[in-house]
């Protein structure tokens, strides 16, 4: 599992996706949980992107045992 972020022009979002080979022997991958936008997560975290990304990792590695 990893985290991945997606831009707009308001805001930054959060998600911890997951990488696989499909049926057709084709990497693709698969968004398992929407952790929320950079200022949600800033404002609930008390931190920064910087603390954010690593709180996002952490959870990442959690949702893989």
């Amino acid at each position: 599992m990893r985290v991945t972020t997606s831009k707009s022009k308001n805001s930054e979002s959060f998600y911890i996706t997951k990488s696989y080979t499909n049926a057709q022997g084709k990497s693709t991958s698969k968004t398992i949980r929407k952790l929320g936008t950079l200022a949600e997560l800033s404002k609930r975290l008390g931190t920064d992107r910087d603390g954010v990304m690593a709180w996002a990792e952490e959870e990442a590695r959690l949702e893989t045992l």
